[in-house]
């Protein structure tokens, strides 16, 4: 079995199945290796920078411009191992080109967690988690690349991630089918 492959996204784009790749408060950048099936890790953070919230792949999804599945964030009240499953309803999109690359993040409520059911749709997001999410984005990785690498563009409604989402699943139709 292939995750990254056999996770059939069927409540797409309103609620994702994601697999966990980095917990909230974790330095290990994690990816999911597509070809052998597992979590890999990727790198050791630079610097004293954490995750601030859960970070996972969509599977069946391909972001053309950086070469790999989109990337969501979970918010949630507990914290969620990596490996797990995890039905993310979607409520928006953050804007971030890195290195020069389009790697926009969807952003997700934890579907399965009561007391993110007031969260909609962007807006209704508590300012300080979207902001300690954009901080976290524009300088975790300082003390490897130096500042600059990561530019975020801002925050954009669901309808939004909602098309990007299936851009990218079509994306992966296309690259996958073969």
């Amino acid at each position: 079995m292939n995750l990254f492959h056999d996770i059939k996204q069927d409540k797409a784009p309103e609620i994702l199945k994601l697999l966990v790749e980095i917990s909230r408060g974790d330095f290990v950048k994690y990816e999911y290796n597509h070809e052998y099936g597992v979590l890999e890790v990727d790198r050791v953070l630079h610097g004293p920078v954490f995750y601030p919230v859960v970070y996972a792949d969509v599977p069946q999804t391909w972001n053309k411009h950086d070469g790999d599945p989109l990337d969501a964030v979970i918010y949630t009240s507990g914290n969620i191992i990596p490996g797990a499953l995890v039905y993310g309803r979607v409520v928006g999109v953050m804007g971030m080109t890195d290195n020069g690359e389009k790697d926009d993040k969807i952003i997700c409520v934890n579907n399965k967690d009561p007391r993110w059911d007031f969260v909609k749709d962007i807006e209704d997001m508590p300012a300080h988690e979207l902001k300690d999410l954009k901080t976290f984005m524009e300088t975790y990785k300082y003390a490897q690349t130096g500042p600059g690498t990561v530019e975020i563009t801002g925050f954009r409604p669901k309808s939004e991630a909602y098309q990007l989402i299936s851009e990218s699943m079509e994306e992966y139709k296309v690259k996958f089918s073969a």
